[in-house]
């Protein structure tokens, strides 16, 4: 196998990773990096929870919008548009189709089925993909 540029291999689990990587994103092993003495340790990331059935959540609950989901614009080259931005909400309320968010700014969470637009016929709304991040914040 042939590594591209910026790519490196893993010896433990043979999975490619990024060339500056210090750990490996698959298997966690540390990489020899020579030069260095010292190995920098990963981020922490956040714990995220899956969640089955959105209409469970609470206010004060967290939820994180996965990029690339949600309601999109198709523009005149096929691509779409995604409106609504990636990142971290804290769930305010919730109705029959969505959740009202907060995150410096109210914003609405679409959670229905796929639809067209009725008015701007290359507008879709569709829900968005959404995960718990497991630190809830009481209102």
């Amino acid at each position: 196998m042939k590594l591209k540029r910026g790519q490196k291999l893993c010896n433990k689990c043979n999975k490619i990773n990024g060339a500056r990587a210090y750990v490996c994103k698959h298997c966690n092993t540390e990489f020899d990096i020579r030069g260095k003495s010292k190995i920098k340790k990963p981020r922490k990331l956040k714990r995220l929870t899956p969640i089955d059935d959105w209409k469970s959540l609470e206010a004060g609950d967290r939820v994180k919008v996965i990029g690339r989901s949600g309601n999109y614009y198709i523009n005149e080259d096929g691509d779409r548009q995604y409106l609504t931005d990636r990142g971290t909400y804290i769930v305010q309320s919730k109705d029959e189709t969505g959740l009202v968010v907060y995150n410096g700014a109210y914003g609405y969470i679409y959670m229905g089925e796929e639809v067209q637009s009725t008015t701007i016929p290359n507008m879709y709304r569709s829900p968005h993909k959404i995960f718990k991040v497991n630190t809830p914040i009481k209102i």
